[in-house]
């Protein structure tokens, strides 16, 4: 969604890509003429700098730093917290909301922000079919203005979705307007840097596979912070990173594997952020359908033939599959012991709306077992390989299975499970690709399945809302459709009762798990290592359990400063730093979304549409 930041989580296998880095902040002074820069380490560069292709981790810290939402997110739970308004209020019946409009907030060009640059993000999205934020503005909303600091939204249904936060930078009409109308992909190619939001950082330089920038802006309603600019340096593996944070040229690696991150501890001046499992990785089948869908989307039909295998539309494959997969000889070899096994798409974390499934009905890694559901259903015919051959179309059950570069775990874990596969007679022909690369296979469909990893919202809705019909070549990650599904996405978002929505929630996990549009493989935790030498004042969020950066919000960033410049402030109001506002209370029906950060992202729209 964010998200979420869908996780695209770094394990760099390439050689280092070694870059000039900026200083270190070690010896900066805020008395000192040179800039206080905080150098933070990745090996997830940004694939677009467009908010309408973002997909993953780097992209929404981007966009978390550059722009501003109607609401954000509190810094002890992350429920919903007001930010360009004090906050909305609701006609007895749900279906109109009233939103004040802060009227000190500023464009970084310096042109005011006012309600019709929201309601004019709100409408370019829908009009324009951006997928990747349509499911946040449910029941074909109308946005008024009514003066320049009032927002009045209003539904065909009634709707929490004003404040469960619609996870949408609000962007500046004088901008984005010349293309209101255009193509999608002539929007989705649209490149801004400098990129004019209202954050407390702008985005001013980027250098893909190398670097990017983003300057503070003075005087932002967060406030100012004692850094002037951050610096994203991007790595070709870990072992770069982490001699850069040795050396100083870093001040912050994000998301190690624990090998790397156990190295550290106990090294002088650095200490290790252990940030809670808050996403899974997953084996996402395609179902095909995307050259249907795509002249909609982008408005021409794709480059290539989609190539999606047609025996994987048979539970009894997927079924198969999922007991020749042992999750924890994945949580154990390929994550060293630091993930758990996973079974169902919302993360433990979350555990108001996660589902447990129970030990007997998990699909235990079994061999035999998965060998005779195959013969079951008749898939006995082999080829001199070994490989059955699929009773219906004559092909060999021969999947091309796509392993992302810079998604941790991805690769290896692709090694393990083509080995089991073959010991049912299913050849993993596994591909190794950039990030890039497969955004351009997702889009034309020409895979049989990935492996890569989700994240989400704080809320449920948007883990959901992948599974829907409606996100094929948006959120989906091969076009699975389910009406049962459409039909308990859609009723849970009109249930505003919290544990009648809880049960509809899960209901919907429990098909999801056995239909088998994916497999949740692992639940990963997430390790990353800082100095504490040359900046101090990182803050956790959520409170517990929380990452200091790549979170949901600005806290660190705004709160830190230099060690030599005498340490740090305390921690960033749950406002943000906001002069005023308050959740509104609205009884038993508000939507709270419970715990843990996730890192939301992974996906679509990436290099989806360019």
């Amino acid at each position: 969604m964010r998200g979420m930041r869908r996780a695209s989580l770094a394990l760099g296998v390439a050689t280092a890509v070694m870059i000039g880095l900026a200083g270190s902040a070690l010896g900066q002074s805020a008395a000192s003429d040179e800039k206080i820069t905080l150098n933070v380490g990745t090996t997830s560069d940004m694939v677009s700098s467009n908010v309408f292709k973002a997909c993953c981790t780097s992209e929404y810290e981007m966009m978390l730093l550059n722009y501003n939402m109607l609401y954000g997110f509190s810094a002890k739970d992350l429920s919903p917290v007001p930010e360009l308004t004090p906050g909305c209020e609701p006609s007895s019946d749900y279906m109109t909301w009233t939103c004040p409009i802060r009227d000190d907030v500023k464009w970084h060009d310096g042109e005011q922000l006012t309600a019709d640059d929201i309601a004019f993000t709100y409408r370019f999205i829908l009009d324009n079919g951006l997928s990747v934020f349509k499911d946040y503005l449910p029941y074909n909303p109308t946005f008024e203005t009514p003066d320049d600091y009032t927002l009045v939204w209003k539904s065909e249904e009634p709707t929490l979705a004003p404040t469960v936060p619609p996870y949408i930078p609000i962007m500046p009409e004088h901008v984005w307007g010349k293309l209101d109308g255009k193509p999608a992909k002539e929007i989705r190619a649209f490149e801004e840097i400098p990129a004019v939001g209202s954050g407390p950082f702008q985005l001013t330089e980027w250098k893909p596979d190398q670097f990017w920038r983003m300057e503070a802006v003075p005087g932002n309603f967060f406030g100012t912070p004692a850094i002037d600019e951050i610096v994203f340096h991007v790595y070709g593996n870990d072992e770069a990173m982490v001699q850069a944070l040795k050396s100083k040229e870093i001040d912050f690696a994000y998301d190690l594997p624990p090998t790397l991150a156990n190295s550290l501890r106990g090294e002088e001046g650095i200490a290790i952020n252990e940030e809670a499992a808050d996403y899974h990785t997953n084996l996402a089948f395609n179902f095909g359908g995307q050259a249907k869908a795509h002249p909609s989307v982008y408005g021409s039909p794709p480059e290539t033939e989609e190539t999606n295998h047609p025996a994987l539309h048979d539970h009894a494959v997927r079924l198969a599959i999922a007991h020749a997969i042992d999750k924890q000889a994945l949580a154990d070899v390929v994550f060293q012991g630091a993930a758990q096994p996973a079974d169902t798409f919302i993360s433990p974390d979350k555990a108001f709306w996660h589902l447990d499934i129970p030990a007997a009905d998990e699909y235990d890694f079994n061999i035999d077992e998965a060998n005779q559901i195959l013969d079951d259903a008749a898939y006995t015919e082999r080829t001199a390989d070994g490989v059955r051959i699929d009773p219906a179309s004559g092909e060999p059950l021969v999947l091309d299975i796509l392993a992302i570069t810079n998604s941790r775990g991805s690769v290896k874990s692709g090694e393990l499970m083509a080995g089991w596969m073959k010991d049912i007679g299913i050849q993993f022909d596994v591909r190794v690709v950039s990030e890039s690369k497969a955004y351009v296979e997702w889009e034309n469909g020409t895979f049989d399945a990935y492996i890569w990893s989700w994240g989400g919202d704080p809320d449920p809705d948007f883990n959901m809302s992948v599974y829907t019909t409606a996100q094929c070549l948006g959120w989906s990650d091969g076009c699975y459709s389910n009406p049962t599904l459409d039909q308990l996405y859609d009723e849970q978002r009109k249930t505003f009762d919290r544990d009648a929505r809880q049960q509809i929630v899960q209901d919907f996990e429990r098909i999801h798990y056995e239909d088998i549009p994916e497999i949740a493989l692992v639940y990963p935790e997430l390790l990353h290592a800082y100095r504490t030498d040359t900046f101090e004042g990182y803050v956790p969020t959520p409170t517990n359990g929380g990452a200091f950066l790549f979170g949901w919000r600005v806290d660190s960033y705004m709160n830190l400063k230099p060690v030599v410049a005498g340490g740090a402030n305390g921690p960033v109001s749950d406002e943000g730093g906001m002069s005023t506002g308050l959740l509104i209370a609205i009884g038993a029906i508000v939507v709270i979304a419970v715990a843990a950060f996730v890192v939301m992202g992974r996906r679509r729209s990436e290099e989806d549409e360019a």
